[in-house]
């Protein structure tokens, strides 16, 4: 791998930024957003096509959810745009701030993450593992193969994001007294957002569509697409080095990509080799990669969540690590 990106020459190409794109990318997953919530604003006028229509707008929009929020993990990485207050506030306010997300807090525990990847000081992974009820829930290979255990997955994913979330939250950004002249003007500026946003929703009295629109997926679905994509990044491994610790997802069905890990998250090693490489160079940076015969030979890549002849879904019932993940007498984060 050095001789083939480590030079500067090389590495400088795929950490080109291309903010054009990222701007593609923001408006595209916008716009569906804007259709699918026409078209549920459409159904609760009192089309008879209303409860078929809901569970599928909530998997639409959820997907776009997930996607605002891997949008706001390149701005996490100063990924989005050249300027950094540009950078900040499209990652604050238009990418983390529908989903209610700090793109400050989340930044503190995701380049924790990065530095300490699935070691004890690594907030992720000592929230899944550290308690020993949830940790249950990310050891595989999987104890329940029975149909309840999905039901049961999708339940435990709204109660951990509801507690991850006020985790990241405390022990996230700094208070705003504390915080430089940029960050207090990004933080103002997405409070200011939801001033707006409240204002309007009563003006127009679409509190009602509020919440069936944007709330109900953003609990029922989004988080159960968020602790899939958890689980593809970095379980059902054998962990007994770097490269079995993180994948790759290289899909045969895109659709599952859209749902999953929009964005080309799917690469997720590559991005754990290369995290100053924007989104859009991640594959063509993999296959460049894969002309390397150890990262060829070690890199786990599987070809899809639930569909494909080399699934996520199968590691979760057939690998797991030669040894506990996690030690009761593992040092403290």
């Amino acid at each position: 791998m050095n001789n083939l990106i480590n030079s500067p020459a090389n590495l400088s190409a795929f950490q080109q930024l291309q903010p054009w794109r990222f701007t593609l990318a923001l408006l595209g997953d916008y716009a569906i957003i804007a259709i699918a919530l026409a078209a549920g604003a459409w159904a609760l006028a009192g089309s008879a096509w209303l409860w078929f229509s809901l569970p599928v707008l909530w998997i639409i929009i959820a997907s776009r959810q997930h996607a605002l929020l891997v949008l706001m993990h390149d701005a996490t990485h100063s990924l989005a745009y050249r300027q950094r207050w540009l950078n900040e506030l499209v990652g604050e306010v238009l990418c983390g701030g529908p989903v209610f997300y700090s793109m400050q807090s989340y930044r503190r525990n995701h380049l924790a993450h990065h530095k300490w990847m699935n070691e004890p000081k690594d907030p992720d992974w000592a929230r899944k593992l550290k308690d020993p009820e949830e940790r249950a829930w990310w050891e595989f290979p999987r104890k329940d193969k029975s149909l309840l255990y999905w039901p049961r997955f999708w339940l435990r994913s709204i109660v951990y994001q509801i507690k991850a979330y006020g985790e990241i939250k405390d022990k996230g950004a700094a208070p705003l007294a504390k915080t430089g002249g940029l960050a207090k003007w990004i933080v103002r500026t997405r409070l200011a957002s939801y001033v707006i946003l409240i204002g309007a929703l009563t003006y127009f009295g679409l509190w009602l569509e509020f919440f069936l629109l944007w709330m109900a997926p953003a609990l029922l679905v989004l988080t159960f697409m968020a602790r899939v994509r958890s689980v593809a990044e970095h379980f059902a491994l054998e962990h007994t080095t770097f490269f079995q610790g993180v994948r790759n997802i290289q899909y045969r069905h895109r659709f599952e990509q859209g749902l999953w890990t929009p964005h080309h998250l799917g690469m997720h090693l590559v991005h754990h080799l290369y995290a100053g490489v924007p989104f859009y160079r991640l594959n063509e940076l993999h296959d460049t990669l894969m002309q390397d015969p150890t990262y060829s030979a070690q890199a786990q890549t599987n070809d899809g969540i639930f569909f494909g002849r080399n699934t996520v879904a199968a590691n979760m019932a057939e690998s797991g690590p030669s040894e506990p993940l996690w030690r009761d007498d593992a040092p403290a984060t």
